[in-house]
């Protein structure tokens, strides 16, 4: 139980839409657990010690609590024996290989029993019930999770070889798409000065307060302080910040806008960061300079 706690109570912030699940036709165990078996293979169903390769969502409320597929790879899971009436592994116990299938549990049950909160969060309200529609696409045994663990390995290596060797290109081809005409820094850095400030200009080490927007080059935003209303504090030149900001940010004037093109050797590299940001991402931010803190 403690894989499945930790997962949710990591991704548990996360909502979204989800359409509702009133048009299902749901059974019941003996213990309680509402169940509607979706697609059935009649293919093997899991043993306690398995490890299952799942896609799984839930929501309470039609809002989404946690969606797997976001994870951009399977959600892993080992079968254990239900640890209470209506328990979430006693509806993955009655799936097979192949296997699609909703379940309804108490939301009071799920939050203090399966993610062990002692107290609802504030979104649930009492008498909710957490909708959970599940995909089983493969069990396998220790040996088996080790190789499939290898290929997801050897996957997104591929994949990261892949991104690395065409971020130059993409890169190029933003900024002639933006008429960004500029030479980049010594760095690689692409500062592109939008409105000059009149105030005080950056220096290492001095306090700063930055608004800013953070994009990938499909124009995603993965990051927005004005979304927050707070701008970002830290000092400049101490690596609080990606190398890219420490360079951009220490450029500028108070009150000063601009934006940053930042090859991801100044960002976060072969490492991407989080789910937003893949690694080998050039990173664009509009930036904005609002104080230098005494």
């Amino acid at each position: 139980m403690k894989a499945l706690r930790y997962l949710i109570i990591g991704l548990m912030a996360v909502l979204g839409a989800c359409g509702p699940a009133d048009k299902i036709e749901y059974q019941e165990t003996e213990s309680g657990l509402k169940y509607a078996l979706l697609v059935e293979t009649g293919m093997e169903k899991p043993e306690t010690g398995d490890i299952l390769s799942l896609e799984m969502f839930y929501s309470v409320r039609d809002s989404v609590l946690f969606d797997s597929r976001d994870m951009g790879m399977p959600m892993f899971l080992q079968m254990m024996e239900p640890e209470y009436p209506g328990d979430i592994y006693e509806g993955l116990a009655l799936m097979a290989e192949g296997d699609s299938a909703s379940f309804i549990i108490d939301a009071e049950v799920f939050f203090f029993y399966t993610v062990g909160m002692m107290e609802l969060p504030p979104f649930v309200q009492e008498g909710d019930e957490v909708v959970f529609h599940v995909a089983l696409r493969q069990i396998m045994d220790e040996e088996g999770f080790a190789l499939e663990q290898e290929r997801l390995m050897e996957q997104q290596m591929q994949e990261d070889m892949l991104r690395a060797e065409q971020e130059e290109g993409l890169m190029l081809d933003y900024l002639a798409e933006e008429n960004i005409t500029v030479a980049p820094t010594s760095s690689g850095l692409y500062y592109v000065e939008r409105e000059q400030g009149d105030g005080a200009r950056v220096q290492s080490g001095d306090m700063v307060a930055v608004h800013y927007e953070g994009r990938l080059l499909d124009g995603t935003v993965f990051d927005s302080s004005y979304q927050r209303g707070e701008p970002i504090e830290f000092t400049v030149g101490r690596g609080h910040v990606i190398p890219g900001w420490d360079e951009g940010i220490g450029m500028m004037q108070v009150g000063g806008k601009a934006t940053l093109v930042i090859p991801s050797f100044l960002a976060y590299g072969d490492r991407g960061a989080g789910e937003m940001i893949p690694p080998f991402s050039t990173l664009v931010f509009d930036v904005e300079l609002v104080e230098v803190i005494e």
